[in-house]
């Protein structure tokens, strides 16, 4: 949506978007992160301790990690408003909603899947205030 500035009274690209809705969608994929990383210590603690298979679950925690890592990167990056960061924060929700889509049987799985999908569906009406407010140098 284009506006006119009062000063210049020319078009400007700005499109408005409430803080409060990338507040909610930082906040989502913060919690997310956050649910990540805890099924990483139960999922060592049950690898690992319970059933004595320390190589796998070294690999699965690793991978659960990097997950993690990548959830709460995407929420910190999306505090800018670049389209990089978006695109980002994108391709991430939707390697997990995919990866979370084919364990859906168990019920941890099912929530992240359900919350995946809340965050994208929140990420989706937002996109112009990422993909229109970037400065060319």
């Amino acid at each position: 949506m284009k506006r006119q500035t009062r000063k210049t009274k020319s078009l400007t690209n700005q499109v408005y978007v409430p803080a409060s809705r990338k507040t909610l969608v930082r906040i989502l994929f913060f919690i997310n992160a956050a649910l990540w990383l805890g099924y990483v210590v139960y999922i060592y603690y049950d690898m690992a301790v319970v059933n004595k298979n320390l190589t796998s679950a070294d690999i699965v925690a690793l991978f659960v990690f990097a997950n993690s890592v990548m959830m709460f990167v995407s929420g910190w990056q999306l505090a800018k408003s670049e389209s990089w960061a978006y695109y980002l924060a994108m391709v991430v929700i939707g390697i997990n909603l995919l990866l979370t889509l084919l364990n859906i049987q168990d019920l941890f799985f099912f929530c992240i899947f359900l919350l995946d999908l809340f965050i994208l569906l929140s990420l989706i009406p937002i996109r112009k205030s990422y993909l229109l407010n970037y400065k060319k140098q």
